[in-house]
């Protein structure tokens, strides 16, 4: 799955002195910092699926009732980022990183014809290499920043299934800024789309190898994000991050900059 991977936009205490690739001149007399940065994001994420479409091939069953269905997704990731201020207002940034997730696809609430039990949950357990890229739009003074980050991002997965996921996240933020430190509010959203086949056995008589099929999107797409920031000076900076409402995350981030 995606992930969902993000960059805090920090400026500089007073001393520092740094400048980006292009339009330097924009600065005027103002701190940045060093261009380049190689950096390490760390990110958990709880939240719910919507289903597209769900297929089995069981008898007694022609279609599922999506709102019999509950699904549920938990997944982290570790990613390495590498990015660059092209610009005063523009960064941009590429990652790979490693992901393990796990969907529970709930069918418990499903009836099917004849059947004295339910068919309990589908669990689908994946991992594997996540790659993608994006920018940052920033502007800000000395007491306040605002922030747009936008993320692509694309997996190569291993597991049980035939899985596939790809996101995108938009992060829009304003905070303050007070010496080293920053704190900031924003929103994420988060558009996932992500898809698995194969055959399951239910574990239930006479429900082994079961083919199936399933679909799935960001059910709560908008949630909020409260985050703090501390800048050692042009050549590095850390934040951590706590996203709250329906979609729950956390987002750790260190970054070295030369």
């Amino acid at each position: 799955m995606r992930r969902i991977i993000f960059t805090l936009l920090l400026t500089l205490p007073a001393g520092a002195h740094a400048e980006p690739l292009f339009m330097e001149d924009m600065l005027g007399e103002r701190e940045f910092f060093h261009p380049w940065g190689i950096g390490i994001d760390v990110f958990t994420m709880e939240q719910d699926y919507g289903i597209q479409s769900l297929e089995f091939q069981l008898p007694g069953i022609s279609e599922i009732d999506h709102e019999a269905v509950d699904v549920t997704n938990e997944l982290s990731h570790v990613d390495l980022k590498l990015d660059a201020w092209v610009t005063p207002f523009l960064n941009v940034f590429a990652l790979l990183g490693h992901l393990n997730a796990d969907t529970r696809v709930d069918l418990g609430g499903v009836v099917v014809p004849g059947l004295p039990f339910s068919l309990g949950v589908l669990p689908v357990n994946y991992s594997g290499m996540v790659y993608g890229g994006g920018f940052n739009l920033f502007y800000g003074g000395e007491k306040w920043f605002a922030s747009l980050n936008n993320t692509w991002t694309d997996a190569d997965l291993s597991g049980d299934f035939n899985s596939s996921v790809s996101s995108f996240t938009t992060q829009p933020r304003v905070g303050l800024i007070h010496g080293n430190w920053t704190w900031y509010l924003g929103a994420m959203y988060l558009d996932t789309e992500e898809s698995h086949k194969g055959v399951i056995d239910l574990g239930l008589p006479g429900l082994e190898g079961v083919p199936f099929s399933v679909e799935l999107d960001t059910m709560d797409k908008w949630n909020y994000a409260v985050g703090v920031g501390y800048v050692f000076g042009p050549e590095a900076h850390l934040s951590f991050e706590v996203g709250l409402g329906e979609r729950e995350h956390t987002l750790f981030n260190f970054t070295f900059r030369f």
